[in-house]
């Protein structure tokens, strides 16, 4: 995200995702997906209950994205994509850390 916020013409080369990129991507998501999927099972939670907060959760940040994108236009494009970046390194190195 970071080399895409201060990066030109990158747009364009992720314009052209092909099927083949697609199902990788698609492959990525559901390892990370059951990644979480085991260590529910780790914790001394109802699984129901945790899926349901996570559905819920996610439903919310997305639609707040959606209406924070469609607002700002594309006048916070390349910041939101920095910002978002920075966060997900400090939120890496959280967990490396503790």
């Amino acid at each position: 995200m970071i080399y895409e916020a201060i990066s030109e013409g990158v747009e364009e080369d992720i314009a052209q995702i092909t099927h083949k990129v697609m199902l990788i991507l698609a492959i990525a998501t559901s390892i990370d997906a059951m990644a979480a999927g085991f260590t529910l099972n780790l914790l001394e939670v109802n699984p129901i209950v945790a899926c349901g907060i996570i559905g819920v959760t996610t439903f919310i940040f997305s639609l707040v994205g959606v209406f924070i994108g469609a607002r700002s236009g594309t006048w916070l494009e390349s910041k939101a994509e920095l910002l978002g970046g920075i966060i997900l390194i400090i939120i890496g190195l959280k967990f490396l850390v503790f």
